[in-house]
């Protein structure tokens, strides 16, 4: 991506440079019919041709420099887009790979209330929903919270699995079944 910015900027300077040396060539072409045009030589067509062909050919190549700038900076803006792009795209991964902790407690209570692992109903031994039990509402939270940037584990307590979270220096169990939490205990 970088290699195309460089070569849209190439492209630019070298037309711009071209612009300058047919500028140079004019200059100097005028300055040789300027001698030339003299009352009296007969020599007025030929020299005022030649200005002419040379005014052509830098109109030409003014025109050609105009469409690579044009061109370069489309390019330039299309670099552009695709970076911003590449970017966004970037920090989407890595909010994946850096989940964060709620910064409160009433952060993790609003995410929970918004969040519909717990609507899955399910009967203990009845079967419902596939043998949908604490194992699979556990690991639906952890995915859910995941989707959504944030960090929850899944755990066994005895003969149930739920889920954890870290908020400062709280550890908070949370039952995926209903929502409650409760605070466990500190890291430190």
């Amino acid at each position: 991506m970088k290699s195309k910015i460089c070569l849209a900027i190439v492209l630019l300077v070298l037309s711009l440079a071209g612009m300058g040396w047919f500028a140079s060539r004019w200059n100097l072409a005028a300055a040789q019919v300027g001698d030339k045009l003299k009352p009296g030589n007969g020599q007025y067509i030929s020299p005022l041709e030649e200005v002419s062909r040379l005014a052509k050919m830098s109109n030409e190549q003014l025109m050609l420099s105009n469409q690579q700038i044009a061109q370069a900076n489309a390019s330039i803006e299309e670099l552009k887009q695709e970076l911003d792009e590449s970017q966004k795209f970037g920090t989407y991964w890595w909010e994946r790979a850096h989940p964060k902790e709620f910064a409160s407690l009433s952060e993790l209570r609003a995410w929970l209330a918004q969040d519909d692992t717990d609507s899955a109903f399910y009967i203990f031994g009845s079967g419902c929903l596939g043998n949908y039990d604490c194992d699979d509402y556990a690991t639906a939270l952890e995915y859910n919270a995941l989707a959504d940037g944030y960090l929850v584990s899944a755990q066994i307590e005895g003969n149930h699995m739920l889920n954890s979270t870290i908020i400062g220096n709280n550890i908070y169990f949370i039952e995926p079944q209903n929502d409650r939490v409760w605070l466990w205990g500190h890291r430190d």
